[in-house]
Parts: structure tokens; C-alpha cells; sequence
């Protein structure tokens, strides 16, 4: 039997190749060591030094279970680099490229202890490991190649819990809902070790702030005779602990009268005389700091000694608050619209307005797509694209509960699109509510007013039938302003580990709108209340995936599904359209990247939007610089993109011939704000054809016309 804190160890088998030049096996490789300052080889009268061959590949034979990525990161043997990282290495700066990488019998030997040890942490005891190095004297290069031979791989046959018998049944259930280890498990040991945190934060979130793992009374004991593994976990409970006094401290320098203690106590997820919770303590300092009217805000913590006698346990809440009143200029930069966007604006925020910490905010902000334009950025006639608002909002961040947090704003805005200028006024009513750990739910009210003029001067194709029906649905809009009333409900589940940059899990997230519910109710008061009832459902899911373990090369997946139609008498009146503010449109930097922003449609006229939309992504980010290190070039990423998707009036127009395809690479570079994104997109499957009919990129020009014709696009953020 053995322990894991004892590792076992097996011995290795020699086996016998044949190579171009040398071959090196595991059993010559200590003499190799220990004769290298000597070492030298004299072959058709050339003389060289081990040392002076290049590593030219790394490779792994009979890796069945562990995947060679995996294996490579545990190396310190590298492979030599390519010609680029060598010239900008040696030529421009070795900040840019990488060094050569030579054999080294000491490192190498070292790696195959590696190797050894991490099968071992993976239940293979048996795991035999050789090395074959094949020698090519006159380019003095060498391939590196790791043979083996992983065996049988231990099983865990019984999972051990001591020390937790007197836990509540609440916890103990806790306990047996999805251990990291089970029985019939292959055996790792970090997966032992993680077993060991997740049961001893589940001790310290129920009272029992002193609890730990008794190292000496656990093990994980392997039998020889079913070489599997019996694994005990041993813990010390110690008291239960409740919470005891909270003590309020406020900087001297940013003394606020009007920020009261139950303001404070209100964003706390625990109680006086409450047990403690470990996850309570963050999730109230969490909260704290996103009330929005703090510049800092820490809990500490003193857990008495298990030897004093008392099972209280005291916390200090220290607070800095931000300015009550703040006036401040603003310059942004948005792919809004799925396009990039310039800006500037004005902003005043009164913080804990009327005490409850409540915020109250005015916002005046310009931005547009087309400063080409200028100053005609809301000419009716234009072909500008910008938009003006004018936004008071009240954040309430204490309704009910501190899991709930409620929002009304009032806007005035114009917007300026291609085909039209809408002048909108907005009224908002929100809630969020924090369902559960990763799961949070938004429900909107809307109310606006929408008036429309249509731009004279924009042409639709006069032989399309969808197109001239939406130009006549716009004509309508003209006519009266349309009043909306929008429910909305918004569920999202966000398992990603970055806001900014994720590496791996998944977000997803479902959509349900209503209009035309209100207006109908009063419609015997109002019955010649302009107004369109229809629903919409949007469909939206993100997956992550490091490939490479070490956040090196990410790939990311988005899916995205979108449907709305009319009901009930709006169904049948033509005259009545779902508004221009609630349509899906498709290309864009967000969106498919081989074409401009509302720029892409498989019916109608693509400015107009449609009723159906289907979207897809595919991008692989590279961290080409990594190895840096350095806090800057380190920060530079590659991504090569697929999109694919569009958008249709009506659902039975849907044909999967009618996807478009759109291919591409770009740069981000990590900024505090997210990535700053560059990129180029092309045509791959434009299912509309050019003028003599062709779609495929294999039927057009590659630099005169596919590449010629390509978009590039600017962007804060990834695409998604």
C-alpha cells in the first residue's frame, strides 16, 4: 500500500530503436550527464558539442489518456522557435521573439522525472517512460520524442469522510451533492485536493470558521492487489461559530452625514447572532461595493481561537464614499449597433439622492457612425447614422430585498438611421434580481412614444415585393406617432470566469418581450391609440474553451436565435408593423463581419431588418506573446473568425441556402476596459451573389475582389 503523500515508484523499462544518426536511450542518458563537460562527438571530421543541437520537434508515443498538450506544459525542454521569433529575437529585440532552445541532457532527464511523477498524480503506477532523440549532425538539430507505455490506471474504490458526523443534515447534504471524487473515479491527486477545499468551504459557509483538514489521519492508500485506491478524509470541526457585533468605520476624510449605518446594514447578507458564512462575508462586501456610492468597501474578520470561550465572531465594515455630487465630460468609443461608434457627452450623478442610497443621474451623449456627415448628422435626407439622448435615471438598489435592485429612467432621443429619423421619448421601469449564485433575471417595462419621417431620398429596389411592402409599412409609421408598451423578461445563467476576456464556461440567456397588452386594455378610452401588438423571443448562447490549459489559444463559440411576429388584431392588419427600434438586422463588427452594420438580409431590404434571425460565431484567440511576460507585449492577441447567419421577414422564408458565411482575422490588445479590437472580415458565401451571379469565395477574385472588398471593423470588447 502507499500513501499519496508518499508517491510510489516503478521502475522503467529500456527499449531499443534504430535512428538516422543516434539514438539516446533513458539508460545512457545519466552517463550522458554525468560525462557532458567531456562530451563531444567527431563525425566525417566534424567536430561538435550535445549542447549545440537545436530542438526541432517534441512529440509523444502512447499517450492514450493524457492529452499531449497536457504533457508539453510540464516540460522545461522547449522547441526551437521559427524563423520570425528567431529574427525578431536576435535582430530586433529579445523582447519581440524567442531564443534558439538546445538540448540539454540535465533538463531533459529532469523532464522525464516530470513526466513520471504527474502519471503518477494521475493514477498510473505503472507508467513506463523512455525517450528516443534522433540526432541530424548537419543541420545540428534534434528530435525529441517521449515513448510511453502508460499501464493501468488506478480506480478509486471507496471515498472516506471522518470528522463530519455531527454535521446539521442541511449540511451534510451539501456535502453529498457533487464531490469532485466518487467512487470508480480514476484517481488524481488534484482532484483529491480539490475535494478537500470544497468540503472545507462548505465547513466554513455553515459556522465553522475554524474547521481543517487533519493531514496525519487521512490518506489515499493504493493496493497492490487491485491496484486501486481506498481515500480517507479527515477533518476537525471545532465550535460553530455565529456572527457577533458589526462595527461601522468611515475615513476621516470623506465624512458623509447624509450615508446613514442602515444604509450599510442593508447590503449585508448577514445578521447579528447569524451563523457564520464565509460566502455571506463576500457576497455583502460584493454588494458594498456595487451599491455605486462607495470608492471602498472592505469587511474584516476576527475568528477567536478554538481555545477562547465564546462563539461570537466580531466584523469591522470600513467604508470610503465617493463624492456626493459629480459633473463630468465624456468622450466614448462603442460597437453599438454592431458598428463602431464616436461620442461625446456630458454627465451629472448625484449619489445617495434622498438618502436609501439611491442614485440619480442625467446624461447627455452624441455619438455617431458617420462623421462623414458632418454637421448634417440628423438631416432627414441624410444618409447619416447618429443618435442624440437625453437620459434622467434613479438607481434604487434596496427593493425587497438587497438581491433586487430596481431602475426608472425617462429619455428623450433622436436617432438617425439610412432610411429614417425617429424621435423618441422613453419611459423605463427595471428589476434585477440575483436568482441564484450564476443565475440572474431582468424584467422591463417600457413605455414610448415613437414618431417617425422617412428619408425621401433612399431608394429600395423597385423589383423586390418585401422591400417595397416594408417601404410602405415605414410610410404608415410616418403618418402617426405609434405608442409601445413592452414587457421584457431576461433570465441569464454566466459561468464565465472573466467579464472581460473568459477563457472557459459558458453564458447563456433567454429573452421573452410582449407589446401591445396595455394599449389594448385601453383601448375603449383610447381607440384611436396608434400601437402594434407582437412578441419576441431571442435565444443567446456563449461557450469558452482554453485549449492549451495555460489561456495560450481560447476558443469561443456563440449561437444566437431570434423570432417575433404579430397577435391578436394586429396580426391581421397590414398597416400595423412591429417598430423599426424591435427588428433584427445582421453584419456588423457584433454581428457577421464580411459585411457593414445592417447591411445584410436574405429578404427585403436589409436598413428595414427582418422578423427571424439566426447567427453563429466561431473564433480561435491567441496569446502570441505570452512567453513575455512582460505586462505589455503580453497583451497583444491574434483571433481567425467564421461567422455565419442572417436574417428573414417571415419564417417560412427560412432556407439553410440563404446562411451567409463570412470568414477573418483580427488583433485585440487587453486594456483595464476590456479588448481594443481590429478587424478584417470577407465574404466566404454571400447568398445574395454579385451582379454576374457568383457566391462561393472559390468563384470570385481573391485579391481583386473577395479581399479588395473586405470590411474592417473597430471595437471595445471581444465580438462576443
Amino acid at each position: 500500500m502507499t500513501s499519496i503523500f508518499t508517491q510510489h515508484v516503478c521502475n522503467d523499462r529500456v527499449h531499443d530503436y534504430c535512428f538516422r544518426v543516434y539514438h539516446l536511450s533513458l539508460r545512457c542518458l545519466t552517463c550522458i550527464i554525468l560525462i557532458l563537460p567531456f562530451l563531444s562527438f567527431r563525425i566525417h571530421a566534424q567536430t561538435f558539442q550535445l549542447g549545440e543541437f537545436e530542438v526541432s520537434s517534441i512529440s509523444f508515443d502512447g499517450n492514450d489518456e493524457l492529452s499531449t498538450s497536457e504533457l508539453a506544459a510540464i516540460l522545461q525542454t522547449k522547441e526551437t522557435p521559427g524563423f520570425l521569433n528567431k529574427f525578431l529575437y536576435n535582430s530586433i529585440s529579445e523582447r519581440l521573439g524567442r531564443k534558439n532552445e538546445y538540448l540539454d541532457p540535465v533538463i531533459l532527464s529532469e523532464d522525464v522525472a516530470r513526466l513520471r511523477q504527474h502519471y503518477e498524480d494521475h493514477g498510473f503506477h505503472d507508467a513506463e517512460i523512455d525517450t528516443s532523440l534522433v540526432f541530424a549532425v548537419e543541420s545540428k538539430t534534434v528530435e525529441v520524442e517521449f515513448l510511453i507505455n502508460e499501464g493501468y490506471r488506478s480506480l478509486i474504490d471507496t471515498v472516506i469522510y471522518k470528522g463530519i458526523e455531527l454535521l446539521p443534515d442541511f449540511a451534510q447534504n451539501e456535502i453529498d451533492r457533487s464531490p469532485a471524487i466518487e467512487k470508480t473515479n480514476p484517481f488524481v491527486k488534484s482532484k483529491v485536493e480539490d475535494e478537500v477545499k470544497r468540503v472545507l468551504l462548505i465547513l466554513f459557509n455553515n459556522g465553522y470558521a475554524n474547521a481543517r483538514f487533519v493531514r496525519d489521519s487521512s490518506f489515499a492508500m493504493r493496493y497492490l492487489s487491485t491496484k486501486n485506491y481506498v481515500v480517507r478524509l479527515a477533518f476537525k470541526l471545532g465550535k460553530r461559530y455565529v456572527f457577533g457585533d458589526i462595527t461601522i468605520n468611515r475615513e476621516l476624510d470623506s465624512l458623509r452625514d447624509d450615508i446613514t449605518n442602515e444604509i450599510i446594514l442593508d447590503q449585508l447578507n448577514y445578521k447579528h447572532l447569524g451563523i457564520y458564512s464565509q460566502q455571506e462575508l463576500k457576497t455583502s462586501e460584493r454588494n458594498l461595493n456595487r451599491v455605486g456610492i462607495f470608492d471602498l468597501a472592505r469587511i474584516d474578520v476576527k475568528i477567536p481561537p478554538e481555545e477562547e470561550n465564546t462563539i461570537l465572531v466580531p466584523t469591522e465594515i470600513t467604508v470610503r464614499p465617493k463624492d456626493k455630487h459629480e459633473l463630468a465630460p465624456e468622450i466614448s468609443i462603442s460597437d453599438e449597433n454592431n458598428n463602431f461608434n464616436l461620442g461625446t457627452g456630458i454627465g451629472y450623478t448625484n449619489r445617495n439622492f434622498l438618502g436609501g442610497a439611491r442614485t440619480f443621474s442625467t446624461r447627455l451623449r452624441f455619438r455617431t457612425q458617420t462623421l462623414r456627415e458632418f454637421p448634417d448628422f440628423f438631416a432627414r435626407n441624410s444618409n447619416s447614422v447618429a443618435n442624440v439622448d437625453l437620459t434622467f435615471e434613479m438607481i434604487q438598489p434596496y427593493i425587497f430585498s438587497n438581491k433586487v435592485k430596481g431602475t426608472w429612467s425617462f429619455s428623450f432621443i433622436i436617432e438617425k438611421q439610412k432610411p429614417y429619423l425617429q424621435k423618441i421619448v422613453r419611459n423605463k421601469f427595471g428589476f434585477t434580481d440575483q436568482f441564484a449564485e450564476f443565475t440572474m433575471g431582468f424584467l422591463d417595462w417600457t413605455l414610448e412614444g415613437v414618431a417617425l419621417q422617412r428619408n425621401q431620398t433612399f431608394q429600395v429596389d423597385s423589383s423586390d415585393l418585401e422591400s417595397l411592402k416594408q417601404l410602405r409599412q415605414l410610410e404608415e409609421q410616418e403618418k402617426r406617432t405609434q405608442f409601445n408598451s413592452i414587457i421584457s423578461f431576461t433570465i441569464q445563467r454566466d459561468k464565465s470566469n472573466d467579464i472581460f476576456s473568459p477563457s472557459s464556461g459558458f453564458i447563456h440567456s433567454a429573452t421573452f418581450e410582449e407589446s401591445g397588452l396595455l394599449p389594448l386594455l385601453l383601448k375603449k378610452a383610447q381607440p384611436d391609440l396608434p400601437f402594434t401588438q407582437f412578441y419576441r423571443v431571442i435565444l443567446t448562447g456563449r461557450w469558452y474553451f482554453d485549449v492549451t490549459d495555460s489561456r495560450f489559444s481560447i476558443f469561443g463559440l456563440k449561437l444566437k436565435s431570434g423570432f417575433e411576429d404579430k397577435w391578436g388584431e394586429s396580426r391581421s392588419d397590414p398597416v400595423r408593423a412591429i417598430p423599426q427600434t424591435h427588428r433584427f438586422y445582421a453584419g456588423g463588427g457584433g454581428s457577421i463581419r464580411g459585411w457593414n452594420s445592417r447591411d445584410l438580409s436574405a429578404t427585403g431590404d436589409p436598413q428595414f431588418g427582418g422578423n427571424v434571425a439566426f447567427e453563429g460565431t466561431m473564433e480561435l484567440r491567441t496569446n502570441i506573446l505570452q512567453s513575455l511576460r512582460d505586462d505589455f507585449l503580453d497583451k497583444l492577441w491574434t483571433v481567425l473568425f467564421i461567422d455565419f447567419g442572417n436574417v428573414w421577414a417571415e419564417a417560412r422564408n427560412l432556407q439553410l441556402q440563404d446562411l451567409a458565411i463570412a470568414g477573418g482575422f483580427g488583433i485585440r490588445y487587453e486594456t483595464f476596459f476590456g479588448p481594443f479590437r481590429i478587424d478584417y472580415g470577407f465574404r466566404v458565401y454571400d447568398p445574395a451573389g454579385d451582379l454576374s451571379g457568383r457566391k462561393w469565395i472559390t468563384q470570385r477574385k481573391l485579391f481583386g475582389q473577395t479581399f479588395r472588398e473586405g470590411i474592417i471593423h473597430f471595437g471595445i470588447g471581444h465580438a462576443f
